[in-house]
């Protein structure tokens, strides 16, 4: 299955070093905060990654998500932050039998991924994410 990806403007990262610095899920939604580590510096600015119409998400290590590296499509040397279009976790759910069977009877859910060097989050949501650097 081919992953075709589009980045979200706001979420460059400049070549620099990525990691969820911390993951809450409450009633505005989830709220992903991302460490960026400036090269050579030992200042850090954090993107604040937040999603309000949230249906579902996993967390996994970058290691375990070699096809979306493989893809071409996405990379955390570039852009964190990154809408799915084809391929991705969601579409896989959909081929299993019973999976997502209420959030695609819905509809108007899209895939993002937040891709960093370390833990990455696929999120299952019906808008686009906020993104503010902190």
């Amino acid at each position: 299955m081919t992953i075709e990806a589009q980045p979200i403007a706001g979420g460059e990262t400049g070549s620099r070093l990525t990691d969820i610095a911390e993951l809450t899920l409450g009633p505005s939604g989830l709220r992903i905060v991302i460490q960026i580590i400036a090269k050579g510096a030992e200042d850090e600015e954090y993107l604040e990654v937040l999603f309000s119409q949230m249906r579902g998400f996993r967390f996994l290590d970058e290691g375990d998500l070699i096809p979306y590296w493989k893809s071409g499509e996405v990379s955390w040397h570039e852009n964190i932050v990154y809408e799915i279009e084809s391929g991705g976790w969601m579409m896989q759910e959909l081929q299993t039998d019973g999976m997502l069977m209420v959030t695609n009877s819905f509809g108007g859910y899209s895939e993002w991924f937040i891709a960093t060097s370390n833990g990455c989050v696929n999120v299952i949501s019906r808008n686009a994410p906020l993104l503010r650097k902190v």
